[in-house]
């Protein structure tokens, strides 16, 4: 699961949240304010920062790199699945 941490609700942290909405990821977002327990490696001066509990990614490239990259693997991912079925001429009880 993604996990957003964010001190300010601003255009890019906005872009991130809609984007992970558009690709139907598993996110959570924390809002960071003063008495926010932050986990330890990441520092409230580098907000926000994105990640899924083994990366982090912590600058605007890094977190748009990231997850467009995520989206083309998801899509490419979701092209190779199919929920059609081609009958079988000389059984059209089955699918080919």
């Amino acid at each position: 699961m993604l996990t957003l941490y964010k001190a300010e609700d601003d255009n890019f942290t906005r872009w991130i949240s809609e984007k992970m909405e558009r690709m139907v990821v598993a996110h959570q977002i924390i809002d960071v304010d003063q008495n926010t327990d932050l986990p330890d490696a990441i520092d409230r001066q580098n907000l926000p920062v994105l990640t899924d509990s083994h990366e982090r990614w912590e600058t605007k490239e890094a977190i748009s790199h990231f997850l467009e990259e995520l989206h083309q693997d998801l899509k490419f991912s979701q092209r190779m699945q199919s929920d059609t079925c081609h009958i079988d001429p000389d059984n059209p009880e089955e699918c080919l």
